[in-house]
C-alpha cells in the first residue's frame, strides 16, 4: 500500500519540506510510477520516522548519511559490520552525554522551582534590590535557571549590587 508523503509528514509531525529534504539527500528512496509520482511504503515512512527521531535528538543529517552509506561504501559484511557498530557506539556515546546534561538541566529547573516558590505570597516588587535582603531569596545564585530569570530584563545596572 502506497502512502502519500502530506499525510505521512502528518503523522510524523514534520513538514513534506523536511520529508522532501531527505529524499533529495538520499536517504529514502521511493519508488515511482511510471509517470514519475513517488508511492512511498511502510517500509519507506518507518525510514523517515527513524530519521526525524535522530535529527531531533540533535544528529545532522550528514552524520545520519554517512551512517545510511556504510553499507554500500563496505567490500564485505566484516566491514560493513565494523564500521556500523564503530557508529552506533559514537552515537550512543553522544546520547549518554546527552542524557547527563538533560540530567543536570532537570535538577537546576527542579531547584529553581523550590526557589520561586518561596517567593509566593511576596506582595514586594520581584527586584534585585528588594529581594537582596530577602531571606527567602538567598541562594538564588546557585540556579543556572534563576540567573536567566533574575532582573535580566530591566538592564537596571543600578539594581546589581
Amino acid at each position: 500500500m502506497s502512502r502519500k508523503i502530506g499525510a505521512i509528514a502528518a503523522r510524523l509531525g514534520a513538514t513534506v519540506r523536511t520529508l522532501r529534504f531527505y529524499e533529495e539527500q538520499g536517504l529514502v528512496n521511493p519508488r515511482r510510477t511510471p509517470g514519475g509520482t513517488r508511492l512511498y511504503s511502510a517500509e519507506d515512512e518507518a525510514r523517515f520516522a527513524a530519521l526525524l527521531a535522530f535529527s531531533r535528538l540533535g544528529f545532522s543529517l550528514k552524520a545520519l548519511a554517512g551512517l545510511a552509506g556504510i553499507r554500500a561504501d563496505s567490500t564485505t559484511g566484516e566491514e560493513a559490520s565494523t564500521r556500523v557498530r564503530a557508529q552506533l557506539e559514537a552515537m550512543l556515546t553522544e546520547l549518554k552525554e546527552q542524557a547527563r546534561a538533560i540530567a543536570r538541566q532537570q535538577a537546576d529547573l527542579k531547584q529553581a522551582l523550590d526557589w520561586v516558590r518561596r517567593c509566593q505570597g511576596c506582595t514586594k516588587p520581584p527586584v534585585r534590590t528588594v529581594c537582596a535582603g530577602c531571606e527567602r531569596a538567598r541562594g538564588w545564585e546557585t540556579s543556572e535557571t534563576l540567573r536567566i530569570v533574575w532582573d535580566e530584563a530591566s538592564h537596571d545596572e543600578s539594581a546589581i549590587p
